[in-house]
């Protein structure tokens, strides 16, 4: 079974995640939507080792929020921006990420909330077994402002 080998919970809003951002990167990454910048935010808190990484990113309703707040602005009248769209798919948030830490081997988004952890620490193991000793794991839920992560090293047996 997986073992946590570090982990931080971080509770961000806009202002303190994009200050976080600017201090680790530089700069705000550009378009990026409130969930990927909270995600980002709170993954450069974990210390992520050399070697083959896994990726996973944990929300209940993160990406589906990002496509209701797109779908609202267009009912609105307000025109629709390729960016809004963009900013809904997971694949994004995941690309994002892992442009920071090139050893991310694998990634991928679940959208689950109460057994979410159960599963991405069973996909660590699989993973493990395959060669990706560690596995980033992240929590998202924007509205409540939380992006928690934990670095996990999978069981290879």
């Amino acid at each position: 079974m997986s073992r946590i080998v570090q982990q931080c919970r971080n509770v961000l809003d806009e202002v303190e995640a994009r200050a976080r951002l600017r201090d680790r990167l530089g700069a705000v990454p550009r378009r990026l939507g409130g969930w990927t910048e909270l995600a980002l935010a709170g993954a450069l808190s974990i210390e992520v080792p050399l070697g083959p990484v896994g990726l996973i990113l944990v929300s209940a309703l993160g990406p589906v929020n990002e496509t209701l707040g797109a779908l609202q602005d267009a009912f609105d009248g307000a025109p629709m921006m390729p960016f809004g769209f963009m900013q809904s798919q997971p694949a994004v948030s995941l690309s994002v990420m892992a442009a920071q830490w090139p050893q991310i081997a694998r990634a991928t988004c679940m959208l689950c909330d109460d057994d979410a952890v159960r599963y991405a620490m069973q996909m660590a193991d699989a993973w493990a077994r395959e060669g990706v000793r560690y596995t980033l794991l992240g929590q998202i839920d924007a509205d409540a402002g939380r992006s928690d992560w934990v670095l996990v090293a999978g069981d290879e047996t």
